[in-house]
């Protein structure tokens, strides 16, 4: 039964994935009707809006003294990771960018011994090596790669989503998921937001923006934002940052699966092995027993 139950968060992580890497090609598409903050800050607060109309009662129950430390924490790392994640794409190819958004998965097992006081049995560090080396040649095999500023930009990126999967994994448990899920979102929105601000940001008339880019925007908000954190926490809520950061991994293969669909781009050899890489290694994972307390 414990098993049965690590599957089935393990596939809330997953059904994530999938959601964020449709989402990243309709992301590209949608972002170019939009000024980029204020576009990012209408999705987020999109989302924890989404979320309060439907779980309001369960929200403000969670609202307690305890909360708003560690979630301030979480929801600031988030913002973060979200926008140095995003400016990424001006200073390098999206190829190298995907591979070194997989970095939480590297940083996670550290972050766990010093947060949560729990040791990674060594044979658990093989699915890493797997993943790790199946996502560089998805995303770099075939065109090489260069660490410049914008590869420093993703790291950081990387560092700090794995900061949000540990000290989520390790607070959740006295947290409600719901209220977390809608802080991160509207903390991420309001900092966005005042960004647009600052830079002088106008969002376009309605009738001036192609439906399907509002539609994308849709889309971003409630499926990428509001559903996609609370998959996220109530996982988190269960399995450690580790397993959730493998996981996390899948998503590259799912933008590229989508790309194909949308965007008609197609996979090199090298880049389809990299995709069979990663989701072995990640049932590999899956099927390992779980860490022990030190």
């Amino acid at each position: 039964m414990k098993q049965r139950s690590s599957l089935f968060y393990g596939s809330l992580i997953l059904t994530q994935n999938i959601l964020l890497g449709v989402g990243n090609p309709i992301a590209k598409y949608g972002m170019s009707s939009f000024p980029f903050f204020l576009y990012v800050a209408v999705r987020f607060l999109m989302g924890s809006l989404f979320l309060i109309l439907l779980f309001h009662k369960k929200i403000f129950k969670g609202m307690k003294t305890s909360f708003w430390m560690p979630g301030t924490l979480i929801a600031a790392l988030n913002a973060g990771a979200y926008i140095l994640g995003t400016l990424t794409f001006k200073y390098t190819t999206a190829t190298s960018a995907g591979f070194l958004f997989a970095l939480p998965v590297i940083f996670t097992p550290f972050l766990m011994r010093f947060i949560s006081k729990v040791k990674i049995e060594k044979k658990k560090y093989i699915p890493i090596c797997i993943v790790v080396a199946g996502t560089y040649l998805l995303c770099c095999g075939s065109g090489g790669f260069v660490f410049g500023p914008g590869e420093a930009m993703a790291v950081t990126s990387s560092f700090l989503v794995a900061c949000v999967f540990e000290f989520s994994s390790h607070y959740l448990e006295h947290m409600e998921p719901l209220l977390l899920a809608a802080y991160q979102s509207g903390f991420t929105g309001v900092v966005c937001l005042v960004l647009g601000i600052a830079n002088n940001e106008v969002m376009p008339a309605f009738t001036g923006v192609p439906a399907a880019a509002w539609g994308a925007l849709v889309y971003l908000g409630i499926g990428c934002t509001g559903i996609s954190y609370c998959l996220q926490n109530f996982a988190l809520s269960k399995i450690d940052s580790t397993k959730a950061a493998l996981i996390m991994c899948s998503q590259p293969v799912f933008t590229t699966a989508a790309s194909f669909v949308l965007l008609g781009e197609r996979m090199a050899g090298l880049q389809t092995a990299g995709a069979v890489i990663i989701m072995g290694g990640i049932i590999y994972a899956n099927v390992m027993p779980e860490s022990k307390p030190c």
